[in-house]
């Protein structure tokens, strides 16, 4: 039996889905819940297989609900149930550690193949969503790519410009010539194709270089 917990600030919602799986064989909603952070004992005392979880709700988001369940260490998979199918929605669940992504206007027999497949410990994503996944995954490519082409300098020099510190004290730091720092830096950008060293190390930032 998949033991399910259903995240949701809208009671009509929850009971929905309640109701939907009412009496399903291998699956059963053992409790629900619009408070975000009462997630993780929630998780403890019912013993629960697979969570849905919307991404916006008033008291804690779905983004924070996963940062909760992180710093909490319950590891038990998480499957995004919500109308939000934009890209940036998508990257930040899965960044989090979303293990499934399903629009609310999914059917039954979809919601219960999501369920089923994360419990068995897989993914699950929704056919509505999959050019927003195409554009994720191409976007996660790219990242590792361009982290695999900067050297360990590169990164050092990264680093360095995030200090704010100018060109020459980064030199006179790293005992390197200012042309070479700035041939480092040309070079990033270019790799990296950032148009000026704030986006840089905005980059650097998300990507937690620094």
């Amino acid at each position: 039996m998949i033991n399910v917990l259903i995240v949701d600030d809208h009671e009509l919602f929850r009971q929905g889905i309640s109701a939907l799986f009412s009496g399903e064989e291998g699956i059963q909603v053992v409790d629900t819940t619009h408070n975000g952070f009462v997630v993780p004992e929630l998780v403890r005392r019912h013993k629960i297989d697979v969570i849905l979880l919307d991404m916006s709700m008033p008291i804690l988001d779905g983004p924070g609900v996963l940062e909760l369940l992180q710093q909490e260490g319950e590891e038990v998979p998480v499957l995004m149930l919500t109308v939000h199918a934009g890209l940036n929605e998508i990257k930040k669940a899965l960044t989090l550690g979303a293990a499934g992504y399903v629009l609310k206007d999914a059917n039954k027999a979809t919601l219960k193949q999501a369920i089923e497949a994360l419990a068995g410990g897989g993914n699950y994503f929704h056919q509505k969503i999959q050019q927003q996944m195409i554009d994720f995954f191409r976007g996660q490519s790219k990242q590792t790519k361009a982290e695999e082409s900067l050297s360990e300098r590169e990164l050092e020099i990264v680093r360095e410009l995030a200090k704010g510190d100018s060109g020459p004290v980064i030199a006179d730091r790293l005992h390197l010539s200012e042309y070479t720092v700035r041939s480092h830096r040309r070079n990033i950008l270019h790799k990296l194709g950032a148009k000026n060293t704030a986006e840089l190390i905005h980059m650097a930032m998300e990507r937690g270089w620094i």
